[in-house]
């Protein structure tokens, strides 16, 4: 009879190290960023391809948080002899950090996961649609890229950008029919959600994690903008892509106005205050790591802040 307690922590330890492995909730809450663009290119979809579209996100997008922590779990380990004290919540913080490095997954194991769950996200894009497909490889491409450069060249942050920008736009040709000669394609608005999902990656998520963990990283030998720059040239740079995401997301409503309307562009200027402009602007007046990961936190919410948007703007009555 105590087998049984014990093998269900067993288990719950191993859902901890994998959740946590691929970051899970923050893996979870980036789901929005496809789903957004699918309900841009096509505001009515059918239920059956969104769901399929789901299911894709949420096996990409755990697969590619855990490449992450996969490929640099090397450094992960030297990592853990200099953390940085937590102060306040830190959303990558949940289930267990780096748990490859703390020894809590087997490398075969982690490798197994990764596997499984992108060749299940990469079967369901190609039945979506081909053009997902190659988004997802080339998104793996980029993020095997930016983990080699890691030690290399601060502005490896374009790559992560671009990485999740043609992520999101998987998303889009989930549903919008396209053609072999790109016939259907929205070139005013797809290159402007690459954009905007570009611009709220680097500015929101990824210049500020760095700085967050520049304590760590200088240890580590990692060249980030924060370690090369200083706070100073950062929180300009961060406040400058938050201001392109805002404009950016804007934008959009307006360009889908038929589809959105006031809801859609209101909606989204107060989620754009709130999760981006009022952290970017406190970061600015007081550069310490701790404002830069309230940045963090509050950023990462914002494409799921979008996504209730315009789903409420989708249901209003005609």
């Amino acid at each position: 009879m105590m087998a049984i307690p014990v093998l269900a922590d067993r288990m719950r330890d191993r859902v901890r190290a994998l959740y946590g492995f691929s970051r899970g909730t923050q893996a979870s809450l980036s789901v929005a960023q496809p789903l957004i663009g699918a309900l841009i290119a096509v505001p009515n979809p059918p239920l059956d391809r969104l769901g399929v579209a789901l299911v894709a996100a949420f096996a990409g997008y755990f697969a590619l948080f855990a490449v992450n922590d996969l490929l640099d779990h090397r450094l992960d380990r030297k990592r853990f002899a200099h953390l940085r004290s937590y102060e306040g919540f830190d959303i990558d913080s949940t289930g267990v950090r780096h748990p490859l490095a703390q020894g809590r997954l087997s490398y075969p194991g982690a490798v197994a996961w990764v596997v499984t769950l992108g060749g299940l996200a990469l079967v369901l894009a190609a039945w979506l649609h081909w053009l997902c497909a190659v988004l997802f490889v080339v998104a793996a491409l980029l993020q095997v890229v930016y983990c080699a450069l890691a030690t290399v060249t601060p502005h490896k942050f374009w790559l992560t950008g671009a990485c999740v920008g043609l992520a999101a736009c998987a998303g889009w040709f989930a549903l919008a029919p396209v053609t072999a000669g790109g016939g259907g394609v929205d070139w005013v608005r797809l290159p402007l959600f690459f954009c905007w999902m570009a611009a709220w990656e680097i500015g929101g998520r990824n210049l500020v994690n760095d700085w967050a963990d520049v304590e760590e990283d200088v240890h580590l030998g990692v060249r980030t903008v924060p370690v090369v720059y200083g706070h100073r040239v950062t929180a300009r740079l961060v406040l400058a892509f938050l201001l392109i995401t805002f404009v950016c997301g804007v934008a959009l409503m307006i360009a889908g106005w038929t589809s959105f309307r006031a809801i859609g562009v209101v909606g989204t200027v107060l989620a754009g205050c709130w999760a981006l402009l009022v952290p970017g602007l406190a970061l600015h007046r007081d550069p310490r790591p701790e404002t830069a990961l309230a940045v963090f936190n509050r950023a990462s919410l914002y494409p799921v802040l979008v996504l209730v948007v315009i789903l409420l703007a989708m249901a209003r009555p005609e």
